[in-house]
Formats: structure tokens, C-alpha cells, sequence
């Protein structure tokens, strides 16, 4: 479960999580990455009434492509299955089982997504991923046994990446091989009764209207981000992905500026990325790993 300042949210999705993993043999891990507003202190409050034991890391860099990298090389133990879900998602209490059920009857499939039921666009949304699969981050599982070839063949997201579920779900149909595996939709099972809710951000909230300017920024970004990955991956595969995703923008830049320009005629706000891009340094290595928290008991 990851997490950046949702302490608003943080422990009704826990609940929400417990309640979905109800009689299973589960155990929940609380990323918290570059967290300022108390949400550790919450989880320890409300800990006695939520029914899944469950452990809190705190990472300090803000970054949940970098979050994910962690819970695949360092958190996630051993599991059939393991469940993503983001922490202002209030998922239906169904929805794992629904994700493994979409496993079990798709034996060629390395993950299941689920398919949201809250926004303007979530039934369109839900329509295609049926027919043209893919992953979206609020909430999606994996088999435990291709979360470990991940490990072995050292897959990562580039720190800093905004579309991180788009590289994961690319990694799935490619079989972690975009040179020797065509893409296969097969790989992916898609579960439409796994899916979550959530609070719609308002326009009469200031943070609520600060995060959605961030989303704008971060989509103009992500689309240069997503063209740069596809000419890396096609060409030297996923290992010779950057470790950070500045590299992206950079290469992007210096080897195609027409295509870039292009790219901004549809994303004016991704011109803000590229100075950005350029003047970025590396986060510190420590600042990257989990610190333990606390746990629970189980």
C-alpha cells in the first residue's frame, strides 16, 4: 500500500484492505514515501481495530515509482500473490478476490488489473482495459512468481517516474522481454469486479487544487517520459533503462527536439519538465531506502 501525505485517507483504505484480505493469510505493507503530515501516527493510533497485521516503512524521498522499486527488491516476501493499492483508494471488499480469480482462470497471465467505477471517464475506462488490458495503479496484483523474476532480472522504474504503472504494465505484456516476447494481452487478466472508490478532488479545496496542477504538470511530463521509454526498451530492452527518470526527458531531448516539440503542441505544461529535467540531481542512495516504523503482530 503506498502512500504521500493521505493521512485524510490513509486509515479508512487500510480498513478497506483488511476487509478485502478477511481470511487470508496476509500481511500488509504501509509505504510511506516523503511523508510530512503525521500519517505513521495515525496508523499506530487506529492499529488495534484493523483486522490484518500489517508493518509501516517510511522512505523520506518522495517518489512512488521509487516505492514500488523497494517493495519488489526489498519488502515483498514470499506470496502467490501480491496485491498494489494505492492509499486514497477505498477498494470493494471483493476486489482480491476477484484479482485472484482473474489469475486462476487466466493461467498464462503474470498480473490482474482492476478497473475503476468512480469518474467522469471510469466506465469508458473499464470498457477498454476488457478489451485492451493494461495496468492502472489505484489497485492491481501480481503473481508471486514473476514479482521474483523482477527481482532476479533487476527490473526497476526510474526514480522519479510518473507513469510508473504504464513501464509495470509494459513489463507484464512483454514478459519482461521487449526484444524476444511480442506484446501479449494475454498476460494480463483483467478482474471488472475488482475496483475501488474515492473522494473526486474539489475545486473549492486549495490542496485539492494544488495536487490536480501537480497532475497537469506531471502528465506533460510523463508523455515525454513515455516516449523516451519506448525508444529505450525497443532498443536495448528494460535493463538499459536510466536509474532516474530525468535521463528520460534529457536523451529525449538531445535526440529528437522535433519530436519533443510535437510532443509539447499537445502537453504545453511539459515544457515546465524540461529545465527541470536538465538542472535535477540525483537523490541521495539513503534517502531511497525503507526505514521500519513499526509493526503489528502475524
Amino acid at each position: 500500500m503506498f502512500a504521500r501525505n493521505e493521512r485524510p485517507t490513509l486509515v479508512s483504505c487500510l480498513e478497506h484492505v483488511a476487509r478485502a484480505a478477511s481470511g487470508r493469510d496476509a500481511h500488509v505493507s504501509v509505504v510511506l514515501n516523503g511523508t510530512s503530515d503525521g500519517s505513521a501516527q495515525a496508523l499506530a493510533e487506529a492499529a488495534p481495530r484493523i483486522g490484518v497485521p500489517f508493518s509501516v516503512y517510511d522512505i523520506p524521498y518522495p517518489d512512488k515509482s521509487n516505492a514500488i522499486n523497494q517493495v519488489i527488491h526489498r519488502l515483498a516476501g514470499p506470496a502467490d500473490v501480491a496485491f498494489m493499492v494505492d492509499a486514497y483508494a477505498m477498494i470493494t471488499p471483493g476486489s482480491f478476490t476477484a484479482l485472484e480469480a482473474a489469475l486462476a482462470g487466466a493461467p498464462q497471465a503474470r498480473a490482474a488489473a482492476a478497473v475503476p467505477s468512480v469518474g467522469r471517464s471510469a466506465a469508458a475506462m473499464a470498457a477498454e482495459m476488457v478489451v485492451n488490458p493494461g495496468l492502472h495503479g489505484s489497485l492491481f496484483a501480481l503473481r508471486g512468481d514473476f514479482l521474483a523474476r523482477m527481482r532476479e532480472t533487476g527490473f526497476h522504474l526510474p526514480v522519479g517516474l510518473y507513469r510508473g504503472d504504464g513501464l509495470l504494465g509494459s513489463a507484464v505484456m512483454h514478459d519482461l522481454d521487449a526484444l524476444g516476447t511480442p506484446w501479449t494481452n494475454a498476460f494480463m487478466a483483467v478482474a471488472p469486479d475488482a475496483t475501488w472508490s474515492f473522494r473526486p478532488l474539489s475545486p473549492w479545496n486549495h490542496a485539492d487544487r494544488k495536487r490536480h496542477w501537480n497532475r497537469l504538470l506531471r502528465q506533460g511530463r510523463g508523455e515525454l517520459e513515455d516516449m523516451a521509454i519506448k525508444r529505450i526498451i525497443y532498443r536495448g530492452n528494460y535493463a538499459a533503462l536510466p536509474r532516474e527518470a530525468s535521463d528520460l526527458i534529457r536523451m529525449l531531448v538531445r535526440e529528437d527536439r522535433a519530436e519533443v516539440l510535437r510532443c509539447l503542441k499537445r502537453r504545453p505544461l511539459g515544457a515546465l519538465a524540461i529545465p527541470e529535467a536538465f538542472a535535477a540531481r540525483p537523490p541521495e542512495p539513503e534517502a531511497l531506502l525503507p526505514r521500519l516504523v513499526f509493526a503489528t503482530g502475524g
